[in-house]
């Protein structure tokens, strides 16, 4: 689970000159996403935080994780500590000395000038780490219950945090304190104070010879047994603490009164500490005891349904699958594109401001994990993902338009340089070696190469706020429809123009050419059909000279040929099928070719291949991003969502393509 948890500045250090300030990394409780940090697991974060790198970035680069380079870079973290909110639960926060690299480059003068006018509150963070959690009820909320935070990857200075924090006040440098100390001292430092919190519990503990993860698994371990045996020294609280959470759980749970009625009774009736995963277990344990006993295997609960922790992601892709899908179940029920839109953001008024939005509701949609940063980007990921499947189930139903791989063979390309299609020539028959005589060498065969590179393809499609509004069902639907036509076609006549113009390969000479064997100029007849397929029997191996035997597998043609071509493989008043008769290739009419007389055969690309097809990193599928991503505070970028659709491709004639074809122009 990915987490970004934000935080702000807190005071400027020797009044910023020296380009140091105290900041509140992240503060315990529930966020406005709806994500819920415990104290526990902020204690246990502050080791992770000390020397981490402190980034400038947009709220759109921290939401991609992206622009993590040196220029960004702006200093780092030190002095990391936890700081005690009270007599509350989890009110606790985390604080840290920010020391930027440049005290008077422009984000150092930019903090100070803001900091003296009272605006610092511009100014956010958000920690960009790796952790885990689960579903829970907060506060009547439905929350995201952060359990551990395994590694912080950086701290990224942005404008849209989502959990809150401030500058507090201007902290004096200590006299003669060196300030260019850097994090190394600093992690050193937070090492020997680990050891020493560890030997208080493990008086045999050294700290020698053990790596800063082992260090500071044994801290965790220390620090949570400490917790544990504090709750132990006044159990009534941590009892008190547990029915409180079990009551919210098991009210917000989808049961009948009865079954919430003994749950209630069971737990805040108890004598002793329970945890949260034991009441979800016994949930659980009620919702499969009331399925048995219906027949259907679910309990009859009026309007609360079947009692399940559900996905809300899925559910809301489902509801766009239904939309854009003819074929969904639920494709006659999802009638409005405006409706799908309110459902998603919870935006009733099409304002397209993230201020009108439901933010957990978005957040839950879009199917993301704990990530602090405001979400402006949750419209469009979540109807850009809905396009996307839809385009690709349209894209790999097209099987006319696949047919072009019947006749070319598909390779993975790992870059866009320039391929090289090597064919190595063959050895003769090996002579015979008389009694005692020395083995000769063999003719070396001499190689060939054909060349190509893979190339971008795609285009735009946007979907305006217009459309939202005005519930432009059907120019909304035919968005992945079109997508998909449009790509495939294009890798189809890309395949297939190889027949089709005859271009110069990569001996300078064209595809199909008198010097090849492989060119003809009769009309298609059955005779006619027997010296193509002759042609390419005959065709030999470089160097060795042995013919290859391969034999035409497919037949182009195009519309005006397909009824020739059926007749021509069907027996007409002979009893027995003829030679040509029995044959029968596979006839592929090639829908978009305009000559009515032309025509190629084509022998198996698994054996001998005409054409060879590269992908890029082996995607064969067309790929949909989002190509301005939405504006702070917005869900849209200029009042549009523009998508951009991606096909990386490209394909040449192999070496020894042209005695793979054969083809007819006829005059």
């Amino acid at each position: 689970m990915k987490v970004a948890i934000p935080g702000s500045f807190m005071e400027a250090i020797d009044g910023g000159a020296g380009g140091r300030w105290l900041i509140r990394v992240i503060r315990a409780g529930l966020s406005k996403n709806a994500n819920y940090y415990p104290d526990a697991v902020l204690r246990e974060m502050v080791p992770l935080l000390e020397g981490v790198r402190v980034f400038e970035k947009s709220d759109a680069e921290h939401l991609q994780r992206q622009g993590k380079s040196v220029k960004n870079l702006i200093g780092g973290l030190s002095k990391v500590r936890f700081v005690e909110g009270g007599p509350s639960a989890d009110a606790g926060q985390i604080v840290a000395e920010l020391a930027l690299i440049e005290p008077e480059g422009a984000v150092a003068q930019k903090l100070r000038s803001a900091y003296s006018r009272g605006l610092s509150h511009l100014f956010g963070f958000s920690i960009d780490a790796a952790g885990m959690g689960e579903p829970s009820l907060v506060e009547g909320v439905r929350a995201k219950r952060v359990t551990t935070i395994r590694k912080v990857h950086s701290v990224d200075l942005i404008v849209e945090p989502g959990a809150g924090g401030e500058l507090v006040t201007v902290i004096e440098a200590a006299a003669g304190g060196d300030k260019n100390s850097d994090a190394t001292e600093g992690a050193m430092e937070l090492r020997e104070i680990m050891i020493a919190a560890i030997k208080a519990k493990r008086p045999d503990y050294t700290g020698e010879d053990v790596s800063d993860e082992q260090l500071a698994k044994d801290y965790r371990e220390v620090v949570e047994a400490e917790l544990k045996s504090k709750d132990r020294e006044d159990p009534e609280k941590a009892l008190n603490d547990a029915k409180g959470k079990a009551k919210q759980v098991i009210e917000a749970a989808k049961l009948p009164a009865y079954g919430k009625a003994r749950l209630l009774e069971r737990f805040t009736g108890a004598q002793e500490p329970f945890t949260e995963k034991q009441v979800i277990n016994a949930i659980e344990a009620e919702r499969h005891y009331l399925a048995r006993a219906t027949d259907s295997g679910k309990p009859t609960m009026g309007d609360f349904g079947d009692l399940e922790v559900e996905d809300r992601g899925k559910k809301v892709a489902d509801m766009m699958d239904a939309f854009f899908d003819p074929t969904h179940k639920n494709h006659g029920k999802v009638r409005s594109f405006r409706e799908c839109y309110i459902e998603v953001t919870g935006d009733r008024d099409i304002t397209g401001d993230v201020r009108f939005c439901d933010l957990p509701r978005l957040r839950e949609a879009a199917g993301l994990q704990l990530r602090e940063a405001v979400l402006s980007t949750s419209w469009a990921k979540v109807l850009g993902d809905a396009i996307t499947r839809r385009m690709l189930k349209v894209y790999q139903g097209e099987t006319d338009l696949k047919a072009w791989r019947k006749v070319a063979s598909v390779v993975p390309v790992g870059d866009f340089r320039t391929q090289e299609r090597l064919r190595i020539g063959g050895f003769g028959n090996l002579p015979t070696v008389a009694e005692s005589a020395a083995y000769t060498a063999l003719a070396s065969p001499g190689d060939e190469k054909a060349t190509y590179a893979v190339a971008k393809r795609g285009g735009t499609e946007s979907v305006s706020i217009e459309a939202v509004t005005n519930d432009d069902v059907n120019s909304v639907r035919m968005i992945p429809d079109e997508l998909a036509l449009a790509a495939a076609n294009t890798l189809y006549e890309f395949v297939f123009d190889f027949f089709r113009t005859n271009p110069a390969i990569y001996d300078g000479t064209t595809f199909f050419h008198a010097s090849r064997g492989n060119l003809f100029a009769a009309a298609l007849t059955p005779a006619e059909f027997s010296a193509h397929r002759l042609a390419m029997v005959k065709q030999t191996r470089a160097d060795s000279g042995k013919r290859l035997g391969t034999k035409p597998k497919s037949l182009l043609v195009p519309f005006e040929l397909e009824e020739t071509a059926y007749n021509l493989f069907q027996r007409d008043t002979n009893l027995d099928a003829d030679f040509v008769q029995a044959i029968k290739p596979e006839v592929i009419t090639v829908a978009y070719w305009s000559d009515a007389n032309d025509w190629c055969t084509v022998c198996d690309p698994a054996r001998l291949p005409a054409v060879e097809v590269g992908f890029l990193h082996g995607k064969e599928e067309p790929e949909l991003f989002v190509q301005d991503m939405p504006t702070a505070g917005s869900l849209f970028s200029n009042d549009v969502i523009t998508y951009k659709i991606r096909h990386i491709y490209g394909g040449t004639v192999p070496v020894d393509g042209g005695k793979a074809a054969t083809k007819a122009v006829v005059v």
